[in-house]
């Protein structure tokens, strides 16, 4: 008889499977039909500037910018086409002009100085430069997409988790295309995908010790200075983490590519690199915050030591927990939200900034769920309750910042809906950052040794 009931299940779980497949592939189909037709009107109205961009489903959470009619932007036939972050590179790249990063002879449509490394405006200057403005803009959204979509793949494969690529990709498209904040990326021409790409690199090359991994996200990272506080963080922690002085050095050795990368890029171009830093300096003592930034509630001071304090406390907690670097995932995703909220100037669309945490928590999920490497054992003195709590701790993590993304990306409608302050935003990005370094002391009893 059992033999006979476990046969009758079988076929029974099988077709369930095949449903649950065939039910995501439907919602897969439909949300990307509607991704389509934003996307569509996006893209035509930031390459002829037709004002097509009013017909989307969904709103950019900022007002369209548009350029200004002047001498050079009808040169490169940019009147009223979109994409106002990247013309702060377009610009004084296609004239090689010199007063780039000064604050009031920029060639850009709005004479703001760049905050963007020299060799942003190097590269774009023998590539994208070679096109009219409408076509460069969207070719430098359409190069991110394919960069992160292909590292995504890339990193599915190699931390093993492929059987997560197609739903973490309807996540991040839903994020990108059907949100305001996702749709203001692209309306503006943000390059916040290069910081992502930095940031999932970066944590590969560390997980997988490959240089090649290190020296590719020097190279995103140099691309937007924004990655720089969770870089040094993240490397800083990987040493810290040390079990010997073997690994030390070892760590230390594969370490050093990432500054000597950025070292060799800025002697490229060492007379703009000292402009631009001198220009970055001024933005980050002096100037008003404005958007998200940590410095309506902090003293400046206090945010611009924010790097500093997070690698003391991670080193607290590599002191408590004694696991290898990848179990820390928890505490560096919530580095990456506090380094969103660390600039003077901070805007809500850096929020795809966050995406590589998806495939890395995930990865850290599926390690607990496998046990590798682990103990086994649940700290005594805690009742059941709580052992059960800390098993399903790390399935739980995952799917809250799946919706703190979401929630993120739409927050100016949710927030608008409720009434509330503009600033909730902030409370709600440093309450989740809190809430995921908390939980690596919820669920340290099931730790791995190796990972």
């Amino acid at each position: 008889m059992r033999i006979t009931s476990l046969t009758c299940r079988v076929p029974l779980m099988v077709k369930n499977i095949h449903w649950k497949k065939m039910v995501f592939l439907l919602v897969f189909i439909i949300v990307h039909f509607v991704i389509a037709y934003n996307f569509y009107f996006l893209s035509k109205d930031t390459i002829n500037g037709d004002f097509s961009g009013s017909r989307m489903l969904v709103k950019p959470r900022y007002d369209f910018m548009r350029i200004p009619v002047n001498d050079l932007t009808k040169e490169c036939h940019a009147e009223n086409r979109l994409s106002g972050d990247f013309a702060q590179v377009y610009f004084p790249a296609r004239v090689s002009s010199p007063k780039t990063y000064s604050s009031s002879e920029s060639p850009s449509p709005w004479h703001n100085p760049s905050r963007y490394a020299p060799f942003m405006h190097t590269v774009c200057h023998y590539t994208l430069c070679n096109l009219q403005y409408g076509y460069a803009s969207f070719l430098n959204i359409l190069i991110q997409l394919l960069m992160l979509y292909l590292s995504f793949v890339i990193a599915y494969r190699t931390l093993h988790i492929e059987k997560f690529l197609l739903p973490s990709i309807l996540l991040v498209n839903i994020c990108l295309f059907l949100t305001p904040v996702g749709l203001s990326w692209f309306e503006r021409g943000q390059f916040s995908v290069f910081v992502t790409l930095a940031y999932l690199w970066l944590s590969l090359g560390i997980i997988k010790r490959n240089p090649y991994y290190l020296v590719l996200s020097a190279l995103f990272a140099y691309l937007k200075w924004t990655s720089f506080p969770f870089v040094c963080v993240a490397v800083s922690l990987w040493i810290l983490n040390s079990k010997s002085l073997k690994e030390l050095k070892g760590n230390i050795r594969l370490a050093i590519l990432v500054p000597a990368t950025f070292a060799i890029l800025f002697l490229f171009n060492i007379k703009e690199g000292v402009s631009f830093v001198n220009g970055l300096y001024v933005q980050e003592s002096t100037f008003k915050p404005a958007g998200l930034s940590l410095l309506f509630l902090l003293p400046r001071y206090w945010v611009k030591a924010l790097p500093l304090i997070l690698v003391v406390l991670g080193y607290l907690y590599i002191w408590k927990i004694k696991a290898d670097f990848a179990f820390l995932m928890p505490y560096l995703t919530a580095v990456g939200i506090l380094s969103m909220l660390y600039p003077t100037l901070a805007y809500d669309y850096s929020v795809p900034c966050l995406l590589c945490f998806i495939p890395l928590l995930i990865y850290w999920a599926e390690l607990i769920k496998n046990g590798r490497g682990t103990s086994g054992e649940i700290k005594t003195g805690i009742s059941s309750w709580c052992s059960k709590m800390q098993e399903q701790l790390p399935v739980i993590i995952v799917y809250f910042f799946c919706v703190y993304l979401l929630v993120a990306s739409s927050c100016n409608a949710i927030f608008q809906f409720y009434k509330w302050p503009g600033k909730s935003a902030v409370y709600v990005s440093i309450a989740s950052a809190l809430m995921l370094m908390g939980s690596l002391l919820i669920s340290y009893g099931v730790k791995k040794g190796e990972m």
